[in-house]
Parts: structure tokens; sequence; C-alpha cells
């Protein structure tokens, strides 16, 4: 069952225990770091719930480009979920945005992490994929 751990403007995080995956549904324009304040601290919430090898759903279809210093910042933290077990990714992406599709490889390159990872139009590809 799916467990919220924070709604606000910018994105919204569920965990699923008993699956062991995570939800991510992320919005809007992240142009500085105080846009997402307790960011890190949801995601280090979601890690210390979650069992090594768990996956992750990543909605990223109404998100913007983050800002430079923003991507930095969420590389780090994709390589702490690297280091917590970090195992399939389905990244959903609106087709039509090619910066945002370039954006979420060059995250998972910056961090490198190279996990099997797939990007999907829709979240029930991707859940259909994460769940095989």
């Amino acid at each position: 069952m799916k467990k919220e751990i924070a709604r606000n403007e910018f994105y919204e995080v569920y965990v699923d225990e008993d699956i062991n995956r995570v939800y991510w549904v992320m919005r809007g324009d992240w142009k500085k770091l105080s846009d997402i304040p307790d960011y890190e601290r949801h995601n280090e919430e979601v890690l210390n719930m979650l069992k090594p090898g768990f996956t992750v759903l990543l909605d990223l279809r109404e998100m913007g480009v983050p800002a430079p210093e923003v991507l930095a910042y969420v590389t780090g933290l994709t390589k702490r979920a690297e280091e917590a077990g970090l195992g399939r990714q389905a990244h959903v992406l609106d087709r039509k945005s090619i910066e945002a599709i370039r954006t979420s490889r060059g995250v998972i390159k910056e961090a490198g992490v190279d996990p099997t990872m797939m990007q999907f139009a829709t979240v029930e590809e991707a859940i259909e994929w994460l769940n095989r």
C-alpha cells in the first residue's frame, strides 16, 4: 500500500514498502535550491523505508528543466540512492519534451549510475515494466 511521504508544489513522493518501490512525481521549474528545501530530508526518509533492490517510478511529465545548481544537487542524491541499493527505474516523460529526456539521462550519467533504466510515456507502462 502506498504511503504519502510528501506533497508540495514541486513534487510528491510515495513509498510502497510491500513491493519495495518509491513513486516520485516532479512538477514545475526548479530554478533554485530554495524551491525544494525539504527534498533531501524526504529522499532520506524514503531510502530508510526501502530495502536494497528497490524500484523507482519517476514521473517527469510536468517538470521543466532544472537550473544547473539544482541539477547538480539532485545528481548527488541520485548517487545516494545508488548507494542504498537502487534497482530498476522507470521514468515517465512527455515525449514532446526532449529536454526533460536529456536531463533525466544526464542525471543518471552524472551520478555514475548504470542501473536498468527505461523511459515510458505512461505510468501504466512503467509500472508494468517494473513489476516484471
